[in-house]
């Protein structure tokens, strides 16, 4: 029972949230809804996967009609199959989303895709836990799909991060098993996913942290493969200059949010009435950023607890990218699952800290307790990501002992 209690914890924390918040919906009337779901409207629903299918229906010319293009061409050509399986006519504009969405049976597709990454997630649970009881692991998978970062997030925005995330999370769990095709494909599963939404890479320095040379090498080249390749068709070398521009507008883009470093600090001269000024202090809110940055991936390489390796790789992918929204605090659902694997440890003293689970259970919930407040969603989803964070910093160069085991508590 020593073991279950890591999973015993977020689960109550997450779960109870969940259902108070569905009290408050009905109390509410719905209204506590407009609060949860991102923009505090349904009129964005499902745009970031049905606009990408339209650009990917012109699929040569897109990059060069619009700058809301910021996927590699791989992810691209994935969308290129979906028009294929539904295919218009004429080609969609660049603002026609909901004209596919609308469009015969485009949304039963998306629905299918979802299902389908439902049961790939779930799957990847019961082999990723496999000493925890199946009850839990179904009522695990349940909570984290129902979160705000999934169920408010990357499912109802239609963002490929959940695609991204399942992929990570595979590779993650392939990554150290005895068979070597099952290391291979942890290779070209990380490669793929860097090559949807670029910062995924990340995971590669894992294999460096571990000194897995070899493997480090062939990912480098599954990389440029899957990233380069596919610009070949859509536009060829133009389109690939023209997709650089394009990310280096969206990193240019700097807004109040709480869902980035760079927004939070400007949300914070907001709150102290220097809003005004923001344009000369984004050059130092960039440094924070990038301060960031080097200290995950710093503590990367400092830290001796090896589920941490996966928490400060996407630490930078829920954290660090600037424009971004809600949907990628999802890929904190990677190191959720390597905590909780790690907790079934057979040595407790290798047993992770039980602060985490709190943590992570309140980010992979829906904060009822934060509409009382008057304050955004998003604080309240990312807020226990930032004090993940910071704690684990503090632990990993302030309170591990020389010999590597961490402190005791909690």
């Amino acid at each position: 029972m020593e073991k279950h209690r890591y999973i015993n914890i977020f689960l109550i924390i997450s779960l109870v949230c969940t259902g108070l918040f569905l009290v408050l919906l009905i109390a509410t009337k719905g209204e506590a809804a407009l609060w949860l779901v991102m923009e505090n409207n349904f009129d964005y629903t499902f745009t970031d996967h049905f606009r990408h299918i339209g650009f990917a229906s012109d699929l040569k010319n897109f990059y060069f009609n619009t700058v809301e293009a910021p996927f590699p061409a791989f992810a691209y050509l994935l969308y290129y199959l979906l028009v294929k399986i539904d295919p218009p006519v004429t080609p969609w504009g660049v603002e026609d989303w909901e004209a596919v969405m609308e469009y015969r049976f485009n949304l039963l597709v998306y629905l299918a895709i979802v299902i389908v990454m439902v049961l790939i997630f779930k799957t990847l649970t019961d082999h990723i836990l496999p000493k925890c009881p199946q009850v839990k692991r179904t009522a695990l998978a349940t909570a984290v799909l129902l979160s705000a970062p999934f169920i408010s997030g990357c499912i109802e925005r239609g963002n490929i991060s959940f695609l991204t995330a399942i992929l990570m999370l595979a590779a993650v769990y392939l990554k150290d098993e005895d068979n070597k095709y099952a290391r291979e494909a942890a290779l070209i599963l990380i490669a793929m996913a860097a090559s949807l939404k670029i910062y995924p890479a990340f995971l590669g320095l894992i294999y460096i942290r571990e000194k897995r040379w070899k493997e480090t090498v062939r990912i480098i080249i599954y990389g440029l493969l899957f990233f380069l390749v596919p610009f070949a068709f859509t536009g060829g070398v133009a389109s690939f200059i023209r997709f650089c521009k394009v990310i280096f507008f969206f990193e240019g883009k700097t807004y109040r949010s709480w869902t980035n470093i760079r927004g939070v600090l400007l949300s914070i001269s907001d709150l102290l009435g220097q809003y005004e000024n923001s344009p000369y202090f984004v050059k130092y809110f960039k440094i924070a950023e990038n301060i960031y940055l080097l200290g995950c991936i710093a503590t990367l390489f400092k830290t001796k607890t090896p589920w941490k390796y996966v928490l400060y790789m996407t630490g930078i992918m829920s954290l660090y990218v600037s424009g971004s929204h809600r949907y990628v605090a999802c890929y904190m659902m990677i190191p959720l699952m390597m905590y909780l694997r790690a907790a079934y440890a057979e040595d407790e003293a290798a047993r992770p800290k039980l602060i985490y689970g709190i943590l992570f259970a309140l980010t992979f919930t829906l904060p009822f307790y934060g509409y009382f407040t008057g304050w955004q969603a998003d604080l309240f989803v990312f807020l226990p990501i930032y004090i993940i964070m910071g704690y684990s910093f503090v632990e990993d160069w302030l309170l591990v002992k020389n010999t590597g085991v961490e402190t005791d508590g909690i």
